[in-house]
């Protein structure tokens, strides 16, 4: 990891340890639920295009992309909640909302918020076990939160956008591609920084369409209730041309001790220069479930720690593509945990096909097995 300063979480973590067992089949049964009702890819898609084969933005639809995440997309009872389907366009929470100014939010514990725009400086949002499906926040808060998050216990975001609000696009973007393969992305003073739970809410993020920021710094999760990344779309860090922002997807979260949390086939794909899965503390992680993901560009896109003392890791089915230049490798210090530490690395692959950016592999290494230590092999890896 390099000298960036990182951006501490707003509490600190207070948790009691399950047993190894007890943990490893909470976090099976929660993999076996999380994922939305109505998987993203559609029915057939798995025939038709392998993940191997397939990238965000190629008209396959099966990576999380433009054309099944955000609110435009949100389909009929996203979330098992009884809503209709995207009504083709939103409503103003309030007029008069400004980027600049901030939008203060309260809604009754339990809440169900759909199809809503959100404009400002910054949005805050108070009440507990809220869920929000189809919505989108946008607005230009420059090394800030765009969105500030006061729950305790649980806060959901399906089907929504998060943007700056000078941009209907990401520059650079023309939706062809994951993400952008040029600097800068967003200018700094249109972009947003961060979205960030204040209290000790534990967020489910499901089909999310999140560009023009820095990072999302969620909590990690406590014992029995997992943070979970599902069918996400996060994409397009702002100002990768500078060193004023610490670019990550997921995270950051700075101390250690975090988890359960489980990052279950999201793409995360850009330009950067951190994470797109930012644990970067010393404390230790346990019960990280890293799989099926769509993992491209940034500095090393994975970091699962600083100190070789992760528990319990599981890093399995994902496609690590060349597709965008790439400052370091895939995973920061080959850190993932070990068998000994209970954890697991099987079945990742690489993805590199002619004038793909990140030229540390070529059309060679295409379809062969990544090893933790960057390396490419014809056979998996065993330890």
């Amino acid at each position: 990891m390099d000298d960036r300063r990182r951006f501490p979480l707003a509490r600190a973590f207070a948790r009691s340890w399950l047993s190894a067992a007890l943990a490893l089949a909470f976090l099976a049964a929660a993999l076996s639920t999380s994922v939305v009702p109505g998987d993203l890819r559609t029915s057939g898609a798995e025939e038709s295009v392998s993940a191997i084969d397939a990238r965000p933005n190629d008209g396959s639809g099966y990576w999380p992309d433009f054309s099944n995440t955000g609110y435009a997309n949100t389909p009929a009872n996203a979330g098992g909640l009884g809503l209709g389907a995207y009504p083709g366009k939103l409503t103003d929470y309030a007029s008069g909302m400004s980027a600049d100014k901030p939008l203060r939010l309260e809604f009754p514990d339990n809440s169900v918020i759909s199809y809503k725009r959100f404009l400002g400086l910054k949005v805050l949002i108070y009440g507990d076990n809220l869920t929000f499906v189809g919505c989108l926040f946008e607005g230009t808060n420059p090394n800030d939160n765009l969105v500030q998050i006061y729950s305790d216990n649980n806060i959901k975001f399906l089907y929504s956008t998060f943007k700056p609000n000078s941009y209907a696009m990401p520059p650079g973007n023309d939706g062809t591609v994951s993400s952008s393969h040029s600097k800068p992305g967003t200018p700094f003073d249109k972009s947003w920084q961060l979205a960030t739970t204040m209290k000790e809410a534990v967020a489910v993020m499901d089909h999310n369409d999140i560009w023009g920021n820095a990072g999302m710094i969620m909590v990690t999760g406590f014992p029995g209730r997992p943070s979970t990344w599902t069918n996400n779309y996060i994409h397009d860090m702002a100002d990768t041309s500078h060193d004023v922002y610490h670019h990550d997807g997921i995270g950051p979260q700075s101390e250690g001790d975090g988890g359960p949390m489980i990052v279950d086939h999201n793409t995360l794909a850009s330009v950067g220069n951190t994470n797109g899965l930012a644990l970067q503390g010393s404390g230790v992680y346990d019960h990280i479930s890293v799989t099926n993901n769509y993992v491209s560009g940034w500095g090393y896109a994975l970091s699962i720690g600083v100190t070789n003392n992760a528990t319990n890791i599981t890093v399995t089915d994902n496609v690590f593509s060349a597709e965008l230049e790439q400052l370091y490798g895939f995973l920061y210090g080959n850190i993932w945990g070990g068998s000994a530490r209970g954890s697991t690395w099987r079945r990742n692959l690489i993805q590199a096909r002619t004038g793909d950016d990140n030229r540390t592999y070529t059309t060679a290494d295409h379809g062969k097995y990544l090893w933790p230590t960057g390396q490419t092999h014809t056979t998996d890896y065993t330890g």
